[in-house]
């Protein structure tokens, strides 16, 4: 995936079985939503803390709410692949912050619900410019330099974000 599309790559690493084992995703319930992966999810794989390492742009609420889109999702120790369990997802509607629209991610049922309800949430999160801006960050810390002003923000990053996500994230 190194140079495919990063939206594909990131639905692909939230169903890994070792993200999954990882960051609990495996033992996320309705009864018992794990914050964990909704949180890194936002904060180190999509929308970031800002520049500069700011304070995340979303809420505790929206962690929580990703973990709830989360849930029901277990791996299978004997053959490493991933399963969904309807009965351990929680089919209530996820409501989101202001930063995310004030969307509502519609609870669903069955064996379909949480493909579904992953696919809005990404769409979702992939709507905010904060994701091109973050990875195109990233891009330039790893392969460029490790300091960014705001001369490199508003000349370099924010034109190379744009084009990122024009191209609807595909990373070549």
């Amino acid at each position: 995936n190194a140079l495919g599309n990063f939206k594909i790559f990131v639905k692909e690493i939230t169903l890994d079985t070792g993200m999954l084992r990882y960051l609990n995703g495996y033992l996320n319930t309705a009864a018992a939503p794990d914050e964990n992966y909704g949180r890194e999810l936002q904060e180190l794989f999509t929308v970031g803390k800002g520049a500069n390492n700011a304070t995340p742009p979303y809420s505790e609420a929206d962690v929580k709410a990703a973990a709830r889109v989360l849930t029901g999702w277990q791996v299978n120790g004997t053959t490493n692949t991933t399963f969904f369990t309807a009965s351990r997802h929680d089919t209530t509607n996820k409501q989101f912050s202001a930063f995310y629209n004030n969307t509502v991610i519609t609870g669903r049922t069955g064996a379909t619900a949480g493909d579904l309800e992953i696919n809005d949430l990404l769409t979702m999160i992939f709507a905010t410019s904060d994701v091109a801006m973050n990875i195109c960050r990233k891009l330039y810390r790893w392969f460029v330099y490790y300091t960014i002003d705001a001369g490199v923000e508003a000349a370099v990053i924010a034109p190379m974000a744009q084009i990122f996500k024009t191209a609807n994230y595909d990373i070549k």
